[in-house]
């Protein structure tokens, strides 16, 4: 199976003052030879292989913004499992009505075949781990599994990632528009959904699934970007224009001017007010 990988484009970049880099215009709609991959720069796909000792906590993050979990020990090995949103403890019991937890549980596939998703978890005092008896993927724009184990009443749950192929060659490197069929309003689309289907990988799809929303999403960002530069411009432009109206007038000599005689004018009406009351 492939995997999407590659480097950060450094394409189309200008410098400025203080060093600092500045992309224009979204990079002009990503730059038709700039690459759009995720390699990390310290291995770049050109040279050696990409080891396990490699830290990927980066690039595949173990929390995930809608999951809140915890451990009963302090033993970093512990797998967490999932808490409510009120900070307690998520059981079965609570997830599903008792009866259904006799027989395969209601949304849940056996953890094996072509359902297989990978979920080593440890409990507490375990020397080994597990892997989780039923799972179930939700394809949220960030996609998540649930877990179960049936030794255990508690439920676990983290971000679904597909996993890595480590390989001692080199990894690949994918250009933007390679990955355009990937797209969710790429043309033969639902030709492309089974061919990801036949590769029998729920982690897989999963991964594409949130290619596709991240891409839609980052796509009308840009376009709202480009046309919210383009309003500045015109804005900015307007504004040097009528900048020039004003020196053209020579406004602030006419301001300063009538500020000068407006002080004069108080002066002397003060004078004035005076001489009556002493009169």
């Amino acid at each position: 199976m492939g995997r999407i990988e590659g480097t950060v484009a450094e394409e189309d970049q200008h410098p400025v003052e203080g060093g600092a880099v500045r992309k224009s215009r979204i990079q002009e709609k990503w730059h038709e030879s700039s690459l759009g991959g995720i390699t990390p720069a310290s291995t770049p796909a050109s040279k050696g292989p990409w080891s396990r000792t490699t830290s990927l906590h980066d690039w595949y993050p173990d929390e995930h913004p809608f999951i809140k979990s915890q451990r009963d020990t302090d033993e970093p090995n512990e797998t967490p499992y999932t808490m409510t949103m009120s900070g307690y403890p998520l059981y079965k019991q609570s997830y599903m009505p008792a009866v259904m937890q006799r027989h395969e549980p209601l949304g849940f596939n056996t953890n094996s075949g072509v359902n297989y998703i990978d979920y080593p978890i440890r409990l507490p005092h375990e020397t080994t781990t597990t892997q989780a008896h039923y799972t179930q993927a939700i394809m949220a724009p960030n996609p998540l599994v649930v877990a179960l184990r049936t030794d255990t009443d508690k439920v676990f749950s983290k971000p679904l990632y597909t996993v890595p192929v480590y390989k001692f060659d080199s990894k690949p490197t994918y250009a933007a528009t390679e990955l355009d069929y990937l797209k969710a309003d790429a043309q033969g689309r639902e030709m492309t959904d089974q061919l990801i289907d036949r590769t029998w990988d729920i982690s897989l799809k999963a991964e594409v699934h949130r290619f596709r929303i991240i891409t839609t999403e980052l796509e009308r960002m840009e376009s709202v970007l480009v046309e919210s530069e383009d309003a500045w411009g015109q804005l900015a432009t307007a504004k040097l224009g009528v900048i020039r109206h004003l020196e053209m007038a020579d406004t602030i000599e006419c301001v300063n001017a009538t500020n000068d005689g407006f002080v004069d004018d108080a002066l002397r009406i003060n004078k004035e007010i005076l001489r009556g009351r002493k009169g």
